[in-house]
């Protein structure tokens, strides 16, 4: 038994109860705790009890021990709201239509992922003059966009190959000459920024 090895929580605990229904069982709970299990990480993260959760959310210590306890099946919105806010955490909720070609999909994300990097460009014009700052969020910019490039290069390359066409016609263009680091901040004679 000491060189058993299981891929999955699930696959232990059908082993441990004899039955492959188990399995199934597991993964649901599993698949139906996700949120729970995010907000106990986050307010362990934090380091607060469930008392003083509780306290600031103006309720018992044992609903937050319910919320902790259940599964996402049975929370309530209001109350997730809550727990998050007084966590000092935002909540966002994405709806995506899987409907959609892939394609799409990707397309909007890269939409989302312009607009958080606008909003940097916002907060470097906000500290204006701190160059401390300013030279952070260009660093920053940099990694996502160096991060954001050897990822699609790396995805691209994969495709060519599956298609049988060879080295992908992009790979030199990322390798050659993409700065690591764009001009994310405006400067004050520029209409435009690069993030």
């Amino acid at each position: 038994m000491d060189n058993l090895r299981f891929t999955s929580v699930g696959d232990a605990a059908a082993f441990l109860a004899g039955d492959e229904k188990v399995k199934l069982q597991v993964e649901e709970e599993i698949c139906c705790s996700q949120l729970v299990n995010n907000l106990l990480q986050l307010r362990m993260e934090k380091g607060v009890s469930q008392k003083e959760l509780a306290s600031r959310m103006g309720c018992d210590p044992s609903k937050i021990s319910r919320m902790e306890a259940g599964n996402d099946l049975q929370l309530k919105m209001g109350d997730v709201m809550q727990y998050l806010s007084v966590l000092d955490v935002k909540m966002h909720m994405v709806f995506e239509d899987t409907t959609l070609p892939v394609a799409e999909q990707i397309r909007q994300h890269v939409f989302l992922i312009h607009e958080k990097l606008e909003h940097l460009v916002k907060l470097a014009r906000q500290v204006d003059g701190d160059e401390v700052i300013i030279s952070k969020i260009r660093m920053f910019c940099g990694e996502v966009l160096l991060d954001f490039l050897s990822r699609f290069s790396d995805s691209y390359k994969k495709l060519s190959v599956v298609s049988g066409h060879g080295t992908p016609v992009l790979s030199g263009a990322v390798k050659s000459g993409v700065s690591a680091e764009p001009e994310c901040v405006e400067k004050k004679s520029s209409e435009h920024s690069c993030c």
